[in-house]
C-alpha cells in the first residue's frame, strides 16, 4: 500500500547526496539551440521515463488511454493544447499525482479513487493542464537548478547519459513538488471544464477529503490545503 513513497525514497537513496558538478561551459551553447517548448518537451521526457522505470520495477504503471484523452480534450481551449499529454496511473493506494514538464502526468489509483464525480475527475486533469500552460514544472526544474544539468544529459547519445546525474535531478525535482503553484493551478482549471461552478464545488468536496500530510504525498512537502480550499470557496465565477 506504501510501495510508491518506498520507491521515491530509494530514489532519493539512490544517489550521492553531495552536490553535483559544476555545469559545464557547453550548457549555454546547447541551451541556445533549443526554443523553450522543445527544451520543455525533452526534459520532461527525460525525468519521467526515469521515473518510469523506476516505479514500474516495484508496482505496477500503465499508460492509460481513456484519461490521456479527457486530458487532451480539457487542454484544447488553454493555449499550450499541441504538448505531448499522458497520463500514467500507478497502482498504489495513496493518493498523489506527479506532473512533468511538457505534458505527462503521473497519478495513483488512490487519488483517482476519489474522484467519485465526472467533475472531480476533470478537476484533477485540469489542474494539471494548469500546471503545464502555467510552465510551474518547468519554472520548479530551474529553480531547483536542474535544468543545465538536464541539458547536458540531453546532447549525449542516450547510451552515454549518465545516469547517476539524472537520479539527481529527478530527486530533487520530485523533493520540490509541493512548491508548484497548486493554489493558482486549482483557480484557473475550472475555466477548461464544461461547468465550471459545478466542478468548483466538486473540486471543494474532493479537496475537503484530504490533508496536507496526506496529498499530495511527497517528502518535506508543506502545501497547504486549507488554503486551497478556502481559496475556491472564495472564487466568485460570476464576475
Amino acid at each position: 500500500m506504501r510501495k510508491i513513497l518506498f520507491i521515491i525514497a530509494m530514489i532519493f537513496c539512490a544517489v550521492n547526496l553531495s552536490a553535483m558538478n559544476p555545469v559545464a561551459p557547453v550548457f549555454k551553447y546547447f541551451s541556445s539551440l533549443l526554443d523553450e517548448t522543445r527544451a520543455e518537451l525533452l526534459v520532461g521526457e527525460l525525468m519521467s521515463k526515469e521515473f518510469l522505470a523506476n516505479v514500474s520495477n516495484n508496482v505496477k504503471v500503465e499508460l492509460s488511454p481513456s484519461l490521456t484523452k479527457q486530458m487532451k480534450k480539457l487542454s484544447l481551449n488553454s493555449g499550450r493544447k499541441n504538448l505531448n499529454y499522458e497520463v500514467y496511473v500507478i497502482n498504489s493506494d495513496i493518493p498523489d499525482e506527479i506532473p512533468f514538464p511538457g505534458g505527462i502526468l503521473f497519478v495513483t489509483k488512490g487519488l483517482l479513487s476519489h474522484a467519485k464525480t465526472s467533475e472531480q475527475l476533470d478537476f484533477i486533469l485540469a489542474r494539471n493542464v494548469m500546471h503545464m500552460v502555467l510552465k510551474n514544472p518547468m519554472r520548479l526544474v530551474k529553480r531547483v537548478g536542474i535544468y543545465p544539468v538536464l541539458l547536458n544529459q540531453l546532447k549525449l547519445p542516450e547510451e552515454k547519459r549518465e545516469k547517476h546525474k539524472i537520479l539527481i535531478a529527478l530527486r530533487d525535482y520530485l523533493g520540490n513538488t509541493g512548491k508548484l503553484e497548486h493554489i493558482s493551478a486549482d483557480e484557473q482549471a475550472l475555466a477548461l471544464t464544461d461547468d465550471p461552478e459545478k466542478t468548483r464545488k466538486a473540486a471543494i468536496d474532493m479537496i475537503s477529503q484530504f490533508s496536507v500530510s496526506v496529498w499530495p504525498v511527497m517528502p518535506l512537502e508543506t502545501v497547504d490545503i486549507p488554503d486551497r480550499i478556502n481559496k475556491l470557496k472564495e472564487l466568485n465565477l460570476t464576475r
